[in-house]
């Protein structure tokens, strides 16, 4: 019986390495697909900064060669609030996903 018994024993132990193995390679996954989807979001953020420099630059140019006042046509206010919002938005929800993260990495410090 104690045979038996110590090879139970050493049975759960090399389970619950494994799941704690598979566990930490999950966990290193996702934190790797968080970090590319982020590097993503932040290439196309730049991307929509360029367009809207660009846009800017654009609208300057024109501006300047009319000799008039800048006016900013009720369309482009509407564009620039959007590119605004879908900021705002990128922002909220990787600092949502960074906070999910972290209490997340904390519920498995408690494993009792």
């Amino acid at each position: 019986n104690y045979i038996y018994a110590k090879k139970m024993l050493e049975n759960q132990q090399n389970q619950n390495q494994n799941q704690n193995q598979n566990q930490q390679n999950q966990d290193q996954n996702q934190d790797q697909q968080n970090q590319d989807q982020d590097q993503n979001q932040d290439q196309n953020q730049d991307q929509q900064n360029q367009q809207d420099q660009n846009q800017d630059r654009n609208q300057q140019d024109s501006n300047n060669n009319q000799n008039q006042e800048p006016s900013i046509s009720p369309q482009q206010a509407q564009q620039m609030l959007n590119a605004i919002q879908a900021r705002e938005k990128q922002t909220q929800d990787k600092v949502n996903r960074e906070k999910a993260a972290l209490l997340k990495s904390k519920q498995k410090e408690k494993n009792w």
